[in-house]
């Protein structure tokens, strides 16, 4: 293409991604409290000593602030956060990144860390979403490519995966490097060590131990393309069966080396997949044949609603009505296409199967996905054999019109609606009255059933000066001096509150006549006593 066209193209491209990146920031700056995972994704990447929950105990702020961040000397313990994640059910890659971040701002606990390193994958699958978007369309794609990068970028739930400071948005990015690397060698029809092989073998290591969920899609898209040695490439040349096979044993070699390196490296992935909680239940639910319509109506309703602005019903039925309408003529790049239409639907139903089932939040679960979805709607649209000469209204002006119609209802479900989650911008109410009373005393009652959810509270936690924590469940009055002497307490109480623990602030304070409603949020209902 001609010099001024190129930089055109990359102005746009640029504009683009600078405005989706200001929008992630945008709503980044309105998240005011976190997912319980994310407490855990800053607590198994910085812990210090441990969180520990006593009863009739005090505890400083720095004792449990410094559990969440990096304290000088304790920085880039890469070998410290392995074992935290081989006690859960979590490969450790994307809390090497966490971390990393945390130990560049040592003493910093603040979203701005999750977000940003998220930031910098998102950037990465825009430009990795131009590649596939350009391999597929094929010739004058750039349009196509374009739309596609915009529909998926200001899609909710995408926005939602940046805000989540969790490792989907790094599982993302692996599988779209796995689909360009297969689909280069399909496009280019070359398979060497440096520009296949290599690579191949490094983003298997690198997806695997980010999460385990790259495995599902990487299969699917192996066995596409296995299809593809045997039958398209290697059908080129006389006895293309032995060398479609060879081929086969030596893409399955590289994809081998890489996995091999990766359990060598974090022998616990074994245990997490065969004997962890998690995966002893996806095994269960891929094996139960009654829940699948359910399922694949769950998850096939999260990413209309908030990725499809709810219009994937008519749009597939668009695509539908096109291919008919296209007769014989065939996609320039139909053999890729299909591949990674094989890898995606795999992936989609094997997620959909075995993911927990967490409300609109388990769009994380198929996020990896959804910008290969919408290139796999879009990409048909802008097929040079679906407009003739003769058409009044060209396909390609359909694919612009609705392309950009989903950009503007995607927005909209942004911004006026509940379309991005993972802000809880309820809490910053919480928050600030904390902030107000951080000199005063604060009681933490816990359920014995479930202490650890007391560190779901940690953000607003680290407001206040120190807590004092009770068991609600133990009967034996409270006789600490500093309740028994203070003019105002702030007290959590979990659960259902049948009001044993207000009269056990009483029968220790005889100064405290007054029990005032603060707020009431999951879990958890806060009083002060004046």
């Amino acid at each position: 293409m001609g010099k001024n066209k190129q930089i055109i193209i990359i102005i746009l491209f640029a504009l683009l991604l600078c405005a989706q990146t200001a929008v992630c920031l945008y709503f980044g700056s309105r998240k005011s409290g976190f997912h319980e995972d994310e407490f855990y994704s800053f607590y198994s990447t910085n812990k210090t000593a441990g969180l520990f929950v006593g009863d009739r105990e005090w505890q400083e702020k720095e004792q449990y602030r410094n559990e969440f961040v990096v304290l000088p000397g304790e920085t880039f313990r890469y070998g410290l956060v392995a074992q935290m994640q081989s006690w859960d059910v979590h490969p450790p890659l994307y809390y090497f990144l966490l971390h990393t971040a945390s130990s560049l701002f040592t003493g910093a606990f603040s979203k701005w860390l999750g977000i940003g390193v998220n930031l910098i994958a998102f950037i990465i699958n825009f430009l990795l979403l131009i590649y596939l978007a350009k391999t597929v369309g094929g010739k004058k794609s750039w349009l196509s490519a374009w739309l596609v990068c915009g529909v998926w970028g200001f899609a909710p739930a995408v926005i939602s995966g940046v805000m989540f400071i969790r490792m989907y948005e790094w599982l993302t990015l692996f599988v779209l490097l796995c689909a360009c690397i297969h689909v280069r060698a399909m496009n280019r029809k070359e398979m060497n060590v440096r520009f296949f092989y290599l690579p191949l073998a490094v983003t298997v290591y690198l997806g695997f131990m980010t999460q385990y969920y790259y495995i599902i899609f990487h299969v699917f898209m192996g066995v596409g393309f296995c299809i593809w040695l045997l039958f398209s490439y290697a059908g080129r040349a006389e006895h293309w069966f032995k060398r479609g096979l060879l081929l086969c044993f030596k893409y399955g070699g590289a994809c081998a080396l890489g996995l091999g390196a990766a359990i060598l490296s974090y022998p616990a992935s074994l245990s997490h997949i065969f004997r962890g909680y998690r995966g002893t239940e996806a095994v269960s639910e891929f094996g139960d044949i009654s829940n699948t319509w359910e399922r694949l109506h769950f998850f096939g309703g999260l990413m209309n609603d908030y990725v499809l602005g709810g219009c994937g019903i008519l749009l597939l039925a668009l695509i539908a009505f096109l291919g008919i309408a296209a007769g014989r003529r065939r996609m320039e790049n139909r053999e890729t296409y299909f591949v990674l239409l094989l890898a995606c639907a795999g992936y989609f139903f094997t997620i959909a199967k075995t993911a927990l089932l967490l409300g609109v939040t388990s769009n994380r679960y198929q996020l990896p996905i959804y910008g290969l979805m919408i290139l796999l709607i879009i990409i048909p649209l802008f097929e040079k054999g679906l407009s003739g000469k003769h058409s009044r209204l060209p396909v390609e002006f359909l694919g612009v019109v609705c392309a950009l119609a989903l950009m503007v209802i995607n927005l909209n479900k942004s911004f006026t609606g509940d379309g991005v989650f993972f802000l809880y911008e309820e809490e910053a109410d919480i928050i600030a009255y904390a902030a107000e009373n951080a000199h005063s005393d604060v009681v933490i009652f816990y359920n014995e059933a479930s202490p650890a959810n007391v560190w779901r509270l940690s953000d607003e936690l680290m407001e206040y000066d120190r807590i004092y924590l009770v068991n609600k469940q133990n009967p034996e009055p409270l006789t600490d001096e500093i309740l028994r002497n203070s003019n105002k307490l702030v007290v959590y109480v979990a659960d259902d509150d049948d009001g044993r623990c207000g009269e056990m602030i009483f029968a220790v304070n005889e100064k405290v006549k007054e029990q005032k409603l603060v707020a009431r949020k999951e879990l958890w209902t806060i009083y002060q006593f004046d």
